[in-house]
């Protein structure tokens, strides 16, 4: 056995605990900045939205709708149509049905060297002045959900679009454009 190898390990400081401990504050900065960015555009749009139903003096009413048990929700709360409003909970989204202009089921399938671990169905909704957008997923086999929330859709609105196809996705742009 060498004694100076020995002693010198013993004597020297060890380096992966001091890494760890400075690499700490990066990851815990890093994850804040995350929560910001993914938070913040949320609250925006929800703060934006309230503002929007307070000029046009629909605040009281909304805030009826949403609590109303005639309310129906969709995929675990996260989508509640009213009377008048749809509310897309957790990302700011208030639309009123006259708005909508397009809706669609999304289906994901994640996976690693081609074998599925995950499938997600998401709401896809559009208006005129805003491009078809995710307001709410669930996870696998929720696609009942997602055509149960779209049949009541179209249900307040007969004439939004429902469905994605190339040929619904030509009229939503030459609506928007137009």
């Amino acid at each position: 056995m060498n004694a100076k190898k020995t002693v010198k390990k013993f004597l020297a400081p060890n380096w992966v605990p001091m890494i760890i401990a400075l690499l700490i504050p990066f990851f815990n900065a890093l994850a804040l900045l995350v929560l910001l960015f993914n938070y913040l555009p949320r609250q925006f749009r929800a703060n934006k939205n309230v503002k929007k139903l307070e000029e046009n003096g629909k605040l009281e009413q909304a805030a009826a709708e949403i609590l109303s048990g005639d309310s129906k929700r969709f995929m675990n709360g996260k989508v509640v149509l009213s009377a008048h409003y749809l509310f897309c909970k957790g990302n700011g989204y208030v639309f009123s049905y006259d708005e909508l202009v397009w809706g669609y089921r999304h289906r994901q399938t994640n996976s690693i060297l081609f074998i599925p671990f995950m499938v997600i169905d998401s709401l896809y909704l559009a208006t005129k002045t805003m491009k078809p957008t995710q307001v709410a997923s669930m996870g696998k086999d929720k696609t009942d959900e997602v055509k149960n929330s779209l049949l009541e859709i179209y249900k307040h609105n007969p004439s939004c679009l429902l469905g994605y196809t190339d040929e619904i996705r030509a009229k939503y742009k030459a609506f928007a454009k137009g």
